[in-house]
């Protein structure tokens, strides 16, 4: 056997010990629309957005994505969203905390 300065020591991630917490929280999602081609997304905690979120607009495509805020994003698509179905996928790559969580997703129609 090899022995390094560093031995890894590995550990079954099946078992928590106690007082070990069970990991990050995920970030819920609150969707609004204005009435018109913008779409806000609005986070109950901070979060970092790498890249372009994948949310859809039934029948739209995306034209641009602006960050707000910690809190808030706002997306522009190629039409009126008014009456249309949309989601925001669940666990988006592009949707993280500060803690490394991940993001509830969120589905509907706009008003």
């Amino acid at each position: 056997m090899i022995r390094t300065a560093n031995p890894i020591h590995r550990r079954n991630r099946r078992h928590l010990t106690l007082g070990q917490p069970a990991g990050p929280a995920g970030v819920a999602v609150a969707v609004t629309s204005s009435g018109t081609t913008n779409f806000t997304m609005t986070f109950d905690r901070p979060v970092v957005i790498t890249g372009t979120i994948l949310s859809t607009v039934t029948t739209r495509t995306l034209v641009s994505q602006t960050i707000v805020s910690p809190t808030v994003v706002t997306q522009v698509w190629s039409g009126n969203v008014t009456g249309l179905a949309y989601t925001v996928p669940t666990n988006d790559a592009s949707i993280a905390t500060y803690q490394g969580g991940r993001n509830f997703g969120a589905a509907g129609t706009f008003p």
